[in-house]
């Protein structure tokens, strides 16, 4: 497979500093990965969680050997990494205990043996392009998710008498990050045909996006993949983006 990518950061409408981090690289054997993750500003070392579990992730996938690994082994491997990451993050914190609440989300796509692979923590996205759409491959690891359907008003109910939930952000609260004191949970996905237009973004970017027009930017053959990230930021913080917005684009053939 070939691959062109473009990737693009911004500390936002209101943000003081940006504690995303992200990057795209390639091994000898032509292998592709590609990770986004996005530091929990509310907790202290945010940025340093971010940027710890991207360059972790990528140490583990320069220096991993793909070739001939079934489907099952190739998600064990994902597995294994992010809990690596998770066990070196325990340890930092130990070591930095002004550290031991940092944590981060995580969204990564691996392209090996012409297959391609998704893992997410937390509720930074991987999107793809289906039928000229965007199509969502990841689920975001929060209470709304996490809530049976039909248990959601009764647990509304019993938590917020008053009917006090009025903007949903709630429901956005995360079940899982990574970090060395955070719960963690390990989603894997699938692509057994990975060639396609591919979008990681963390929430700064897709909590305020019109799903039509990105799909529309994404598709323009007019426009190189670097305006694309620019034009996918500005329309979401015309949207009054509240927090770092950060975008990788994967063109995969």
């Amino acid at each position: 497979m070939t691959f062109k990518h473009a990737m693009l950061t911004d500390i936002g409408n209101y943000r003081k500093t940006n504690q995303d981090y992200f990057d795209f690289v390639l091994n000898k054997d032509g292998d592709a990965f590609g990770i986004v993750c996005d530091g929990m500003g509310g907790h202290a070392h945010g940025d340093i969680a971010s940027k710890m579990a991207v360059n972790k992730f990528i140490e583990y996938f320069k220096n991993q050997n793909f070739k001939g690994m079934e489907q099952k082994q190739v998600n064990k491997w994902l597995h294994q990494s992010i809990k690596d990451i998770y066990e070196f993050m325990k340890k930092y914190g130990l070591e930095n205990y002004q550290a031991l609440d940092m944590g981060t989300t995580l969204t990564a796509i691996l392209f090996v043996n012409n297959e391609g692979y998704v893992v997410n923590v937390g509720d930074s996205r991987t999107y793809k392009i289906v039928n000229n759409k965007m199509f969502q491959i990841t689920q975001d690891q929060n209470l709304w998710n996490s809530t049976p359907e039909n248990e959601r008003d009764d647990f509304q109910a019993t938590n917020f008498p008053n009917n006090r939930v009025d903007d949903g952000t709630f429901w956005k609260v995360l079940t899982s990050s990574l970090g060395p004191q955070k719960t963690l949970k390990i989603d894997t996905y699938y692509i057994e045909r990975p060639a396609g237009i591919y979008m990681l973004t963390t929430d700064g970017i897709h909590d305020y996006i019109d799903e039509e027009i990105t799909a529309s930017t994404l598709l323009n053959p007019k426009t190189s993949l670097k305006d694309k990230t620019k034009l996918i930021i500005e329309d979401a913080k015309e949207n009054m983006s509240t927090d770092n917005l950060s975008i990788l684009i994967i063109d995969a053939k």
